[in-house]
C-alpha cells in the first residue's frame, strides 16, 4: 500500500498543471513542499473524528510535512441507479485544497450519465481550488428544486438550480460539485491546518513563506507568533517582507508578532534599520511595534545616534515617544539631541526640549542604559 501510494504521489501528485493521462485523471494546483522522483516520503494516517474519515498525511523522510488527503467513498446515484465513487482528495500543507485523483477507471458523471469532459474537469479543478464561493450557504436541497419524479436523482441540474449559483457548478453536476467543495473546505481542511500548526518551526516556516501561492504566504504570516524561537533565517525573511513585500503583508506580519518574540534584540534592531528604508505606513507600525516590546535593547538606543540628523521631523517625534516610553536615559544620546538645538523646525525644537526636560527631572538622568 505505502509502495503504491508513494508511486502515484512522485509519479504524479504535486505536478504544477492539470491533466489527464491514460486511466488515471488526475488534476492538481501548486504545492508549497515539492516532491521529486529522489524523495522519500512515510505515509501516517490520522483519524478524524468528526468526519469518519481517514486522513493520510504526507511527510519526507526529514519529518517535513508536504500535504493530506483522504479516499473519498460514496455511491452516486442517477435515477435510482448507483454506482460506488472512489476519489482521491489532496489538501496542502496549509489547508487550502490541492487536487484530486481518480484511478483505476474511475470517472464523474453528470446526471445525464454523460462523463465529464477534459473542460468540466478542469472547470471543476478550478471551482474547488476558490474557497470564497457561496456554496457553503446552501444545502444540496436548496440549491437544486428538483421535481418529485426524480428526487431520488443524487446528482443532477434536470429540476432547477437557483440562478445565483449556476456560475458555481459544473453544469449537470450540481451535487458532485456541492458535495466535493464542501468536503474540502470543512472540518477535514480544518483539521489539516491543525495538523501543520503543531508542527511549525522556523524551518517549516520559510518554506512556506516562500510558496508561489500567496495564500500561504498569509497563512504563515498569520501564524508567526506560534513560533516559539525566531531564528536569523526568519528574522532575514521577515525583513525582506517588509522591504519588498505588498503592503497588506507587511501590515500582516507586525500586526502577528508577539510580545515575547519582540524581546529578540536581534529582532528589534532590524525593525529598527527599516526607519527610513520603508513606506511611512510601515515606519509608523515599526515604531508602534516597538513600543509594544517588553523592554527596549540600548543596542537599539546607540543605533539611533548615528542617524538624529537624517531623520524627518515625524520620525523624530515617534522616536523621541518610543524612547520616553520605555523610559530611556542614555547620556550619548541626550548629548546628541543637544547639538540639534536650536533648529529649524520650531515644532521639533519644542518635542526635544520636553524630551530633555523631562531627563533632566529624572533622579537617575546621568545614568546610562
Amino acid at each position: 500500500m505505502i509502495n503504491w501510494i508513494k508511486g502515484l504521489l512522485v509519479g504524479a501528485l504535486l505536478l504544477p498543471f492539470s491533466f489527464e493521462n491514460g486511466e488515471d485523471i488526475r488534476y492538481f494546483q501548486q504545492s508549497t513542499i515539492p516532491l521529486t522522483d529522489s524523495s522519500e516520503v512515510i505515509v501516517t494516517t490520522i483519524y478524524d473524528s468528526l468526519s469518519s474519515q481517514d486522513i493520510y498525511q504526507v511527510k519526507t523522510s526529514t519529518g517535513t510535512p508536504v500535504h493530506y488527503y483522504i479516499v473519498f467513498q460514496e455511491g452516486v446515484c442517477f435515477e435510482n441507479e448507483c454506482r460506488p465513487l472512489n476519489i482521491l482528495i489532496y489538501w496542502n500543507i496549509t489547508g487550502r485544497y490541492l487536487g484530486f485523483e481518480l484511478v483505476d477507471g474511475e470517472f464523474l458523471s453528470k446526471f445525464d450519465h454523460e462523463p465529464f469532459s477534459q473542460e468540466e474537469y478542469e472547470e471543476l479543478d478550478q471551482l474547488l481550488a476558490d474557497p470564497f464561493l457561496p456554496l457553503g450557504n446552501y444545502t444540496f436541497e436548496e440549491l437544486v428544486k428538483r421535481p418529485d419524479t426524480i428526487s431520488q436523482s443524487m446528482d443532477g441540474v434536470s429540476g432547477a438550480t437557483m440562478k445565483d449559483v449556476l456560475e458555481y457548478i459544473v453544469p449537470g453536476a450540481a451535487y458532485t460539485t456541492h458535495k466535493l467543495w464542501n468536503l474540502i473546505h470543512g472540518p477535514i481542511q480544518q483539521e489539516v491546518i491543525r495538523r501543520t500548526e503543531q508542527q511549525l518551526n522556523s524551518s517549516l516556516f520559510n518554506k512556506i513563506l516562500q510558496s508561489k501561492d500567496q495564500s500561504d504566504q498569509t497563512w504563515a504570516l498569520e501564524r508567526i507568533a506560534q513560533l516559539s524561537d525566531l531564528d536569523d533565517s526568519v528574522i532575514e525573511s521577515m525583513v525582506r517582507i517588509l522591504l519588498e513585500g505588498e503592503h497588506f503583508q507587511s501590515y500582516l506580519l507586525l500586526k502577528s508578532l508577539s510580545s515575547k518574540q519582540l524581546e529578540s534584540e536581534h529582532l528589534q534592531l532590524d525593525l529598527f534599520s527599516l526607519i527610513g528604508k520603508v513606506d511611512y505606513s510601515i515606519e509608523n507600525m515599526i515604531f508602534d511595534k516597538l513600543v509594544d516590546a517588553p523592554h527596549l535593547h540600548p543596542s537599539v538606543v546607540h543605533a539611533s545616534i548615528p542617524i538624529l540628523e537624517e531623520l524627518s521631523g515625524p520620525q523624530l517625534g515617534k522616536l523621541l515617544k518610543l524612547f520616553s516610553h520605555h523610559k530611556v536615559k542614555n547620556l550619548e544620546f541626550n548629548q546628541a539631541l543637544k547639538q540639534m538645538v536650536p533648529h529649524d523646525n520650531s515644532f521639533v525644537e519644542r518635542q526635544l526640549l520636553q524630551f530633555l526636560e523631562n531627563q533632566s527631572q529624572s533622579t537617575d538622568s546621568s545614568g546610562d542604559l
